[in-house]
């Protein structure tokens, strides 16, 4: 009774052990995406190429916006390629700032912006999410949609002030900051500006500062407090200046401008204006040159000077249009009617000011359409997560249902499975063994008969003149009986190596070789020949030490010069020639031949069919095996193998082998 009882304590724990087990490897294949552990080395591997490359489109985004927004494609492109979501949010955020910030391409940035949304939200990333709210603040400001961005603005620093996130915080409070400086709101937007200048001096960030304390300037000049904005543009200008800033050193030339314009100073006004035309142009900051094609325009008015000042206000708004930055565009216009005003003519400033006045309700019409289309697709995100929320939670009480069941199944699944792939295996290795021996008694029956033929009936005649003592047609004799020997050997060394890699009995084996004693030993080899034929083999080798397989290589190319010296004729060329590039090794075989059809190339290589070999141009026999023998070596050693040929036009055959070395 005590026996039977152990007995159940050990068959339970041996249960329990079984599902705990399973449990776990369910639980491993599930993190892991169903991927093998090679998929998640490569994964890895590629993950850090793309971390390498958004970082570098991250630095690069103010000194070369191109070369910022081409890296960061790139890290996109590797991304989706290799479903790596996780770094999703953050490549498309980054490519909409660059977009938006750097290049002025309003229309390119908002896909990105949304998509790094969207992205932060399916992969839970709040960091990102915060990100990808501030930016989309920018957005809208930049777009002159004030209450949009104000609304995202706030999404963003509530966000970033629940986080703890130092840098997303002063980014955010800066940002917040531009929204109620639109809105009149100074002092609020001064106290969120002084909010990011300390974040900024206690993470360090000089550049921070210089470009928060350009943005207090410009707040303080609109307050008409003009030595206070004056000190801060030259603060900030200082900082440009000293990090190589010169977007910000320009805009902090065009504050300085401003100020010298209120207070009437119009000659230090232009002279400030130029300079940072100078700076703007040099940088290709089309932006910029906005505010200092409008600033000369006013000079140019308060000097009487219609014309020049009408030239440079064109050019602002040929500018303005070119980015397509609607608040620019408003502001243009805006400044169409000051300067006629300031001219004393009220007739064109009466125009200036309808057509200001349609522009601005055009632009206020589209402000409400996506208001309202933005409180629609934020209706439908929410819905959209509800439901996957209910979705999951509806998920995990089924899986939690179903688990014991599954466990217990598995392993019945898993042993009919590999029952099936045991027999499948089988089925297909009973199936080659087939082909194989039909091959290889086709081979036998057939092609190796004819040297053995040759050899009994020209030693049968050899024996007949040697006795008859006739020298000439000995010797004869005795070339055709070492032609059929070399033939004969020739077809069993081929039908050795394919048997060999038939039976699995060749093993890649690489190692470092020269190249160059490889190609030598052939060329020696085959020297005799050669001469006899009249053949000219030439070697263009560009490759030295090299990490392969010597063995297998060299009975490549043996079974390629081969051929091509059976199908070259007299005085023709066989050229040789080795290249390396920085995947693989390319090594040709070209021979100035009698080439092959299309349809014979389509069968060369072909598994299913047995392609009979053409006789030689001089009496050469041949099965097709050597082709045969090639394709099984290539393929061991993992390369590739591909055939160029016309008929009367020579033929080429290309190998390529990985380019491995030994210590990687």
């Amino acid at each position: 009774m005590k026996f039977l009882i152990v007995m159940h304590m050990l068959c339970k724990r041996l249960i329990v052990t079984c599902v705990l087990f399973f449990s776990t490897i369910l639980i491993c294949f599930g993190q892991s995406g169903g991927k093998t552990v090679d998929q998640l080395f490569t994964e890895k591997t590629v993950s850090e190429e793309i971390k390498r490359l958004t970082d570098e489109c991250w630095r690069l985004r103010e000194v070369n916006s191109d070369s910022a927004l081409v890296l960061g494609k790139r890290a996109l492109g590797l991304a989706i390629k290799n479903n790596i979501q996780n770094e999703l949010p953050r490549i498309y955020g980054f490519l909409g700032v660059i977009q938006l910030h750097y290049l002025y391409q309003t229309k390119a940035s908002i896909p990105n912006l949304q998509n790094a949304l969207k992205y932060s939200l399916q992969q839970k990333d709040s960091v990102e999410l915060a990100y990808s709210y501030n930016n989309l603040g920018d957005l809208y400001l930049m777009t002159g949609n004030v209450p949009l961005s104000l609304r995202y603005s706030e999404y963003a620093v509530a966000m970033f002030e629940q986080l703890n996130h130092p840098t997303g915080k002063s980014y955010s409070y800066a940002n917040i900051g531009l929204v109620y400086r639109e809105k009149k709101e100074f002092d609020l937007a001064l106290s969120y500006f002084n909010k990011a200048v300390d974040l900024w001096d206690e993470l360090g960030e000089q550049v921070g500062i210089g470009s928060v304390y350009r943005e207090i300037a410009r707040t303080y000049a609109m307050k008409g407090d003009l030595d206070s904005a004056m000190n801060y543009y030259q603060k900030s200008y200082s900082m440009g200046v000293n990090a190589e800033n010169g977007r910000y050193a320009a805009f902090c030339l065009n504050g300085m401008a401003n100020i010298y314009y209120q207070r009437k100073e119009y000659d230090k006004a232009r002279e400030y204006y130029t300079n940072a035309i100078e700076l703007n142009r040099k940088h290709n900051h089309d932006f910029g040159l906005v505010d200092n094609y409008t600033g000369i325009a006013l000079v140019n008015a308060q000097k009487g000077k219609q014309k020049e000042g009408e030239e440079y206000l064109q050019l602002a708004m040929n500018t303005a249009l070119e980015l397509g930055v609607t608040k620019q565009i408003i502001e243009v216009s805006k400044i169409y009617i000051d300067f006629y005003k300031i001219l004393g003519n009220f007739e064109l400033a009466t125009l200036s000011f309808q057509k200001f006045h349609i522009l601005y309700d055009s632009v206020l019409t589209v402000q409400q359409f996506e208001i309202i289309k933005e409180m629609e697709r934020s209706f439908e995100v929410q819905s959209n997560l509800t439901v996957t929320e209910q979705e999951l939670k509806n998920q995990q009480l089924s899986e939690q249902n179903l688990l014991i069941i599954i466990l217990l199944m598995v392993v019945i699944i898993a042993v009919m499975v590999w029952r099936y792939r045991y027999n499948q295996k089988m089925n297909r290795k009973l199936e080659e063994m087939n082909q194989t021996k039909d091959k290889l008694f086709s081979v036998i029956s057939h092609d190796l008969r004819n040297p053995f033929n040759s050899l009994i009936g020209f030693s049968e005649l050899l024996i007949t003149e040697i006795e008859q003592k006739d020298c000439v047609k000995s010797k004869k004799y005795a070339k055709f009986i070492n032609q059929a020997a070399v033939e004969g050997l020739k077809l069993l060394t081929s039908l050795l190596y394919w048997s060999m890699s038939q039976s699995g009995k060749i093993h890649f084996q690489p190692e470092d070789v020269q190249l160059d004693e490889v190609i030598s030993e052939l060329k020696e080899f085959y020297a005799a020949d050669l001469n006899k034929n009249q053949i000219d083999l030439q070697i263009q080798n560009k490759v030295e030490k090299v990490f392969i397989d010597s063995n297998i290589v060299r009975i490549v190319l043996m079974n390629l010069i081969s051929n091509a010296l059976k199908y070259t004729e007299t005085n023709g060329t066989i050229t040789l020639c080795a290249f390396k590039n920085t995947s693989a090794i390319h090594i040709k075989v070209k021979d100035s031949g009698i080439g092959m059809s299309e349809s014979l190339i389509n069968k060369l290589f072909n598994e299913k069919s047995f392609t009979q070999s053409k006789t030689g141009l001089r009496g050469e026999q041949g099965t097709g095996l050597g082709l045969s023998v090639v394709q099984e070596l290539v393929q061991i050693h993992k390369g590739k193998i591909k055939v160029e040929s016309q008929e009367g036009q020579g033929t080429t055959f290309e190998l390529e082998f990985p380019c491995n070395h030994s210590g990687e």
